[in-house]
């Protein structure tokens, strides 16, 4: 007899996990089971459930109380961030090898109280007076770090309201991330969030027919604010297409804009020029300068009109392996310079990251991704203050600060190691291009490797 009613006890508890996984069919089939084989009576069946039934209840009760108690406002606001340690490595002959432990920290709000209208504003770390990094290294005696004002922005979407299409025209204005679509840091560095305002009008998304996506973005920025004389400027815009010869690929993405600076010789004389009381040392740049009579710096030698186009072709299943493959490139030519102004990037990558292979943003633990780019950039191609902050040339005696006049080599390596964690190696293999016109005092031009270990956590 205790036999039995053990045996009856051990059934119940098996169809109480079923219920709980949420697998009804499930559970009614082995409940069946259970009772023809005379394991447990039909009436012990039905209890089992109805007491299943009313702990599902009570818990969905409480749940509900819960959140009638939250301010309405939660509803409508989703955090996010995300956390990145860094160990970073400089090595080159004749150059002692230096090694710092650097952190990135970014917390942002998204606010949506309606379908057409968001704002979000993020704080992360970093030198404030630097637009290209939100690194902060590990130094001065554990003193505390500067959080700042990294975006603040209002997202308007109109839609239905309008008599418009959702999602058709999106208009952003404050401090934002550049919007651009970009296969590389070689115009514009990951962590530069310009000012001013943002518009980007979708003519084609489908998921199916040769052409997928077209999109048109427009940009008014504001570089700097002069009280007594005209504000430096850009005002650009881009046409993105996506298209694909088939369901199975490949899926290929092509760009095309124009980014057009005015005034900048104002910004080169406040903040790049040692003796104005705002010159500002974080601003790494090495393009061309002109200057008087003194030697100070009167304004950039060329101005920035530029010219950039870039894409991708991507493979999403190579020979039966289940994992992709991808080529890109990007290139940038400033119609303003007549000589060294022009740039380009170009590389491929395998793995998980199914597309973007400069960047590997894997999804699902276990995923991994390896890439490779080619960067060379001439000195006048492209804006210094906004590019990539990671390619200065260092030496022992002289440092070209700035990602122009150099080419380089990125290896990257990437591996979601646990859910919202990824590891990332990367290693740069730099060398200047001009170094007479540059800087002097660079002598030969040994290559300085760059690495790179990431731990990067997202939430």
């Amino acid at each position: 007899m205790k036999r039995t009613v053990g045996i009856r006890v051990v059934c119940c508890a098996v169809v109480l996990a079923g219920v709980c996984v949420g697998s009804v069919a499930t559970a009614k089939d082995l409940g069946d089971i259970l009772v023809e084989k005379g394991l447990i009576t039909a009436d012990e069946l039905r209890q089992a459930r109805e007491e299943e039934k009313q702990k599902t209840a009570a818990e969905e009760s409480r749940r509900e109380m819960i959140a009638a108690k939250l301010p309405k406002w939660l509803d409508m606001v989703t955090p996010f961030g995300d956390i990145r340690l860094r160990e970073e490595g400089f090595y080159e002959d004749g150059l002692d090898a230096r090694n710092r432990g650097r952190v990135r920290a970014r917390f942002g709000l998204n606010i949506n109280p309606h379908p057409e209208i968001g704002a979000t504003v993020r704080l992360a770390t970093g030198n404030p007076d630097d637009p290209i990094t939100t690194n902060q290294t590990f130094d001065r005696t554990f003193t505390r770090k500067p959080f700042n004002l990294d975006q603040a922005y209002i997202t308007f979407k109109p839609g239905k309201t309008f008599g418009l299409e959702p999602g058709l025209i999106v208009v952003r204005g404050g401090k934002m991330p550049t919007g651009a679509y970009r296969t590389s840091e070689l115009v514009f560095d990951d962590d530069l969030e310009p000012e001013g305002a943002a518009e980007t009008v979708t003519l084609i998304d489908e998921k199916q027919g040769f052409l997928r996506g077209l999109k048109v973005n427009g940009y008014q920025w504001v570089v700097d604010e002069i009280a007594n004389a005209g504000d430096p400027w850009m005002i650009g815009g881009q046409i993105v297409a996506d298209a694909a010869f088939s369901d199975k690929g490949p899926l290929m993405t092509v760009a095309f804009a124009d980014y057009h600076y005015d005034a900048l010789d104002k910004v080169a004389r406040k903040f790049l020029e040692k003796s104005s009381s705002n010159f500002n040392g974080q601003l790494a740049n090495s393009n061309s300068f002109t200057r008087d009579a003194d030697g100070k710096i009167t304004g950039f030698a060329n101005a920035f009109n530029i010219v950039n186009g870039g894409g991708e072709v991507n493979f999403s299943d190579v020979l039966d392996t289940g994992l992709g493959a991808g080529i890109f490139g990007e290139a940038a030519y400033n119609t303003q310079a007549s000589s060294r102004n022009t740039g380009f990037a170009t590389g491929f990558g395998f793995g998980k990251g199914g597309r973007d292979w400069y960047h590997n943003d894997l999804k699902n633990q276990g995923d991994w991704a390896i890439s490779y780019t080619y960067e060379r950039v001439g000195k006048d191609a492209v804006l210094a203050l906004f590019s990539y902050s990671d390619l200065d040339y260092v030496q022992a005696k002289a440092t070209q600060k700035g990602s122009t006049n150099l080419s380089a080599s990125i290896f990257r390596v990437d591996y979601m190691l646990l859910p919202n964690f990824q590891l990332t190696a990367k290693a740069h293999f730099i060398n200047a291009l001009d170094r007479g016109a540059s800087n002097a005092a660079l002598h030969g031009n040994n290559t300085l490797i760059r690495t790179q270990l990431d731990a990067v956590f997202k939430f």
